[in-house]
């Protein structure tokens, strides 16, 4: 059933980004909604799960939007494992943590793509773009994780107590189970 929420939360993630903030958005400035959701999913699920769902999201989206296939996987994986680091962290509840993740993980992304423009030859002002589109997105992504996470956290909470669980006893009995 987890799998199942995790696939519909993909879809809408990449309807998001491509259809509804493509047309819906703040002086061509808008949220990375499959930031948001693999910034949510690697603090529930851990740094494996978080890095390989961002590694896949990216690759998707890198094959259908964009010229450079591997720039937005790694921001994506980054992201995954950045939220990882608060897995299973007492703290890791608290809804501020995936949107910083998600803000954190937006820029690194940005820069990364900014980097690659630079260097095929495109001329702009690095902190001209951090100041009026880098920044501004992150923010409106860690807007959109907060939503995101509450909703991941909803949708998944009994299938994450049970694996909790699951593990707890594992480790009590030596690891075998």
């Amino acid at each position: 059933m987890r799998r199942l929420y995790i696939v519909i939360a993909a879809a809408a993630g990449l309807y998001l980004d491509s259809v509804f903030f493509a047309r819906v958005n703040i002086s061509g400035i808008r949220p990375d909604a499959i930031m948001a959701l693999t910034a949510s999913l690697g603090v529930l699920l851990g740094m494996k799960k978080g890095a390989l769902f961002g590694l896949i999201m990216g690759l998707v989206a890198d094959v259908l939007y964009s010229p450079m296939v591997g720039l937005s996987a790694m921001g994506y994986m980054f992201a995954g494992l950045l939220g990882g680091a608060f897995y299973q962290k007492y703290y890791a509840d608290n809804i501020i943590i995936p949107a910083l993740v998600a803000a954190v993980g937006a820029i690194f992304k940005e820069c990364v793509m900014a980097a690659a423009c630079a260097a095929g030859g495109a001329k702009f002002g690095f902190f001209t773009v951090l100041g009026t589109y880098i920044l501004p997105c992150a923010l409106l992504s860690a807007a959109v994780c907060m939503l995101t996470h509450a909703l991941m956290r909803r949708a998944l909470a009994g299938q994450l107590k049970v694996e909790h669980a699951y593990e707890r006893d594992s480790h009590a009995q030596g690891g075998v189970k």
